[in-house]
């Protein structure tokens, strides 16, 4: 490997949001000359939406109970959380200026429930380190020659660069860039993609008369948090899920904190076998 490689590669980042931000801060420290490209007008876009909501951080609970909400990849993720969890996050955080709390759900937020505030102190600092930033840039995979390629508002775009880095935020919101266009891409080029799934989602429900949640209850309750609640559910596997917290009836179903730490177990057997019930 040229040692030119070795000690200032250029990389590009495909993907603006936490995960693309958080690796273009890590390898800018190491010496590496940094792009983040996105095809939004700006980076963190669900960052900011989330905020809506408080900005969730991370969770306050002990570590080895906060590696379960990750199901079958526990044993992946503890390492990666093992130097990177959620002390770190706060501790990230804090050192842009945003000091945290525990809420009593467990959950840690900022303590303005803002997320703007954070999100241009960790890009100030980002442009201060030599990150360069490359908005309105749509990747559509790779030319012949293995070059990027990109839709831009001033047409195609080709870029070179020693390695690339994608952070495509999965297929979770489509309107946000999140869309899963690149699985064709990097299927046809060997790589293996598990296929996407939904994870922490909300679920529509379905009563005695198949209809979900009566014109009185909706009336009444879309929109109203249920606190002090313990859920509890075991699927056809023998796997078992059982948490007090809280969640959220909406117009046709639930979602909130507590359905979406079950929302794996829940997912997997509506799969299997066209609904769950807990």
């Amino acid at each position: 490997m040229p040692d030119s490689l070795l000690n200032s590669p250029e990389v590009a980042i495909i993907g603006g949001g936490p995960a693309g931000l958080m690796a273009a801060q890590v390898l800018v420290r190491g010496g590496a000359h940094v792009r983040v490209y996105d095809a939004m007008p700006s980076v963190g876009r669900k960052f900011l939406l989330a905020g809506r909501g408080g900005l969730n951080l991370t969770h306050s609970e002990p570590a080895d109970r906060f590696a379960t909400r990750y199901g079958e990849a526990q044993a992946q993720v503890s390492a990666w959380l093992a130097g990177f969890g959620s002390t770190e996050v706060c501790q990230w955080a804090q050192a842009l200026g945003t000091e945290t709390f525990v809420g009593t759900s467990g959950r840690v937020f900022p303590k303005d429930m803002k997320a703007a505030p954070l999100l241009r102190a960790w890009l100030h600092e980002l442009r201060l380190a030599g990150v360069r930033f490359s908005m309105r840039h749509r990747w559509t995979g790779w030319s012949e020659a293995g070059e990027l390629r990109f839709d831009t508002p001033t047409g195609e775009r080709r870029v070179s660069a020693d390695v690339v880095l994608l952070a495509l935020g999965g297929g979770s919101w489509a309107r946000l860039g999140s869309d899963g266009a690149w699985v064709p891409w990097l299927a046809a080029r060997g790589v293996a993609v598990s296929p996407l799934r939904p994870s922490n989602s909300g679920f529509d429900v379905a009563g005695a008369n198949g209809q979900g949640w009566s014109d009185f209850f909706r009336s009444r309750f879309a929109g109203q948090p249920f606190k002090s609640v313990a859920l509890r559910f075991s699927d056809a596997r023998g796997r078992r899920f059982a948490r007090k917290g809280e969640f959220v009836a909406t117009d046709t179903g639930v979602e909130g904190s507590l359905i979406y730490a079950a929302s794996a177990l829940l997912r997997d057997e509506i799969e299997a076998s066209g609904h769950a019930t807990f």
